[in-house]
């Protein structure tokens, strides 16, 4: 138990803490090249989503084509390093197509097996075309498949690139639908939100998204309504994983996001902030035995450490790109009095770490 004790104490001072097994390799250059150009170049108005399917028990059984439509200069660097990006993860996927124009066959991909409507990923034999498809991280069953088909064209001196880029989320065909049942049921994690009063009069709802799943892309996002400034989110997982949460606000705009960790077979019971969120309390299964009070105590104490760790790193991944605005920017003093909030909560939660830490190794003494 002193061993326990001491080593909560060098993790704590370090702020370095176990994080669960490394995730199965994910496209993630193809990923973030796809975010930067839909950050940059896209009119999120011209993006199309089609969802077909529907929530079981805490399975997230549905299919989703995400549509982005692009008309970009053949040398922009964003495009350019998405093109690239294909070739690059083409290690982390299972399968992988090229098509030059004028060769090939078209595509065009269903959202589940029953399914009688298809999405045409390649129109044209004169496009260009790229694939890939990659187990999804968080359902095995299921598959992320991105593409890129595109034209090239001239539009006054310039050469220019139209086309779309897609990602489906959907069933992997290899599977067979009389498999589905045999899924081994994974542990829930459940977390239980309360927002300060500041947040619940603000509120309508929270958004949540996995990171890892589907690169945390910007769609395929839960919505979960605040009543009475308190919302439920359920999951099952197969392995821990990072939660983002932002907050919708009756003005219509919204908040940054913030990591939570989400731990298999837990209950975590948070009071949330702006920037910041407390851990109120989080409780674990464990089949009863003599020490099962002592196990309960230390992976709680575990896995609010873990969070406290994850939000952590979120604010000072917020301290750095904020510490690259430069002081001659208009609206710099703004940035210093967010500079100055994330600072105060940053050293807020380390006093947190270090009470929950000294309160622990009291009562296992």
């Amino acid at each position: 138990m002193r061993k326990y004790i001491s080593l909560l104490l060098f993790l704590c001072s370090l702020n370095i803490f176990a994080v669960g097994l490394p995730p199965a390799p994910q496209p993630e250059t193809l990923q973030a090249a796809i975010r930067a150009f839909i950050e940059a170049r896209v009119d999120k108005n011209k993006m199309s989503t089609m969802r077909k399917g529907y929530w079981i028990g805490e399975y997230d059984k549905y299919s989703e084509v995400m549509n982005i439509p692009f008309c970009c200069d053949s040398k922009d660097s964003l495009i350019t390093a998405i093109i690239d990006a294909f070739e690059t993860d083409e290690k982390n996927c299972y399968q992988y197509v090229h098509e030059v124009p004028g060769s090939g066959m078209l595509y065009s991909v269903s959202l589940d097996s029953k399914s009688s409507r298809r999405e045409i990923i390649r129109q044209s034999k004169n496009q260009e075309f790229y694939m890939l498809c990659a187990k999804n991280d968080d359902n095995p069953r299921f598959r992320d498949m991105y593409t890129i088909s595109y034209v090239k064209k001239k539009e006054g001196k310039r050469d220019m690139y139209e086309g779309s880029l897609y990602h489906i989320y959907s069933p992997r065909p290899d599977l067979k639908d009389d498999e589905e049942e045999e899924m081994p049921k994974m542990p829930k994690f459940i977390l239980v939100g309360m927002l300060d009063k500041q947040l619940a009069d603000s509120c309508r709802f929270v958004g949540l998204r996995s990171v890892d799943s589907r690169g945390g892309l910007e769609y395929g996002v839960r919505r979960e309504k605040v009543v009475d400034g308190r919302f439920v989110f359920t999951k099952q997982l197969g392995r821990a994983a990072d939660i983002q949460i932002a907050y919708a606000y009756k003005n219509g705009k919204k908040s940054e996001w913030q990591t939570i960790r989400a731990t298999p077979g837990t209950t975590l019971y948070a009071t949330f902030h702006k920037d910041n969120y407390d851990i109120d309390r989080q409780e674990t299964d464990y089949t009863d035995d003599e020490n099962s009070e002592d196990k309960r105590k230390m992976a709680r104490t575990d896995e609010a450490l873990k969070n406290y760790s994850v939000m952590l790193k979120s604010i000072n991944e917020q301290i750095r790109e904020l510490r690259s605005v430069p002081e001659s920017a208009p609206d710099y003093t703004d940035v210093k009095k967010r500079l100055s909030g994330l600072h105060k909560s940053a050293k807020d939660i380390t006093n947190k770490m270090q009470d929950l830490v000294e309160k622990v190794a009291k009562e296992l003494e």
